[in-house]
């Protein structure tokens, strides 16, 4: 296995590093504190040409999605500064290589430009009836009607909701139960009057990602703008590389609350031994603790990614999420442990140790959830499908 970066790419992720220290970290208490979309965040990413990083390259880009090693460590860094705008940076990233992916030459070529010039792309599946435990369902329809699709349904989740420019639907379309058959997407700009905001997002963590609910009220889109075909979006090949990215900005996390630790524990002493924290046996034990789970998750994080390239998405489905599992768990144990570590200071809100123990909490239930990872890593098992190391 090679989990070497990409020499072409290797300036991203320096950048990514920079700028998560010196644009995100500073933004992200208040991001936090006021539940407010990172506007300036976003805003910054277009103009370091970062929103458009995973359009091919003939579009303007620089295909970072088929660079998976490059691609979850730029998310990694990118949440350690603020795991927020992280997430948001690759739902965004996501769906956009989803629609080039998917999409006809024309609408390559028309949402490529859109991309490259800075708009927002959101992607809403999540319903009531949509759990990843039994039979997935659709209740949101689109049903044709001459030359537009009139959808009716109601999402939930629905992250920048009210602040992306372009909104990506997944739907049932006309009466096909079967998902595999009918699952389709439809792209609409975000002001189109069907819209409605249901219920606002007011959240424990991740409450800059501004995930409320909505209702589609009889919402008309027009025929090309439907991408791909029905049953496209849960193709093998599509659907696991967007759990690969969760689990990269989940551990981001637990590895801005380690690197904030360190620097505390180095730096914070105690009377009347006036020494570093640093220096105790007790403390250092936990660094130690730290450190290996965070670099575990890490390697497992890049397995997936080196399973992806060299195998396929399908292939490395068991992969993928395991490296949730491990990244999650990893991230929530690290900030538990960070905690401990700072004592009393760890709570306060201007230090960000507590903001990062919630965001690693919230990553044990980011479909698909701890238990889930653990059910569907055991059926490949069970199957034969998975792929042990030495084996």
């Amino acid at each position: 296995m090679d989990f070497r970066i990409n020499p072409e790419n290797e300036d991203l992720l320096e950048r990514a590093k920079i700028y998560a220290k010196e644009i995100l970290a500073p933004r992200a208490e208040k991001i936090d504190e006021e539940g407010i979309f990172p506007r300036e965040n976003f805003d910054d990413l277009a103009r370091e040409g970062f929103t458009s990083l995973t359009l091919p390259k003939d579009l303007g880009g620089r295909d970072l999605y088929e660079d998976t090693a490059t691609y979850s460590m730029v998310l990694y860094e990118l949440s350690k500064g603020c795991t927020n705008t992280a997430m948001l940076f690759h739902m965004h990233s996501s769906i956009s290589h989803v629609i080039t992916y998917l999409g006809t030459d024309e609408q390559k070529r028309r949402y490529g430009e859109i991309i490259r010039g800075g708009k927002i792309i959101a992607s809403y599946a999540s319903e009531n009836t949509s759990s990843l435990h039994g039979v997935w369902r659709m209740e949101t329809k689109a049903i044709r009607d001459g030359d537009v699709y009139r959808i009716n349904g109601r999402k939930y989740f629905c992250s920048m909701a009210g602040e992306a420019d372009y909104y990506v639907l997944w739907v049932q379309l006309e009466e096909e139960e079967d998902l595999t058959k009918s699952l389709g997407l439809l792209i609409a700009p975000s002001d189109n009057p069907g819209f409605k905001i249901d219920q606002e997002w007011n959240s424990f963590a991740m409450r800059g990602t501004i995930s409320h609910s909505m209702i589609y009220d009889d919402v008309k889109i027009p025929v090309e703008d439907l991408v791909g075909r029905g049953g496209d979006p849960i193709r093998p090949d599509v659907l696991p590389k967007f759990g690969f990215g969760y689990s990269a900005v989940y551990l981001g996390a637990g590895g801005g609350a380690f690197d904030w630790v360190v620097d505390y524990a180095q730096t914070r002493k105690l009377m009347p031994d006036n020494v570093p924290i640093a220096s105790y046996p007790a403390i250092q034990r936990q660094i130690g603790e730290m450190k290996i789970a965070l670099e575990g998750a890490i390697l497992m994080l890049q397995r997936a990614g080196w399973m992806i390239n060299a195998h396929g998405a399908d292939k490395a489905y068991g992969a993928i999420n395991e490296a949730k599992y491990v990244c999650a768990e990893a991230s929530a144990f690290i900030t538990e442990k960070a905690l401990k570590v700072a004592g009393g200071p760890g709570l306060f809100r201007h230090n960000p140790l507590q903001r990062f123990h919630r965001e690693a909490r919230a990553g044990l239930i980011m479909p698909p959830n701890t238990e889930k990872c653990l059910e569907l890593t055991a059926k490949t098992v069970l199957e034969g499908s998975a792929n042990v190391l030495g084996s």
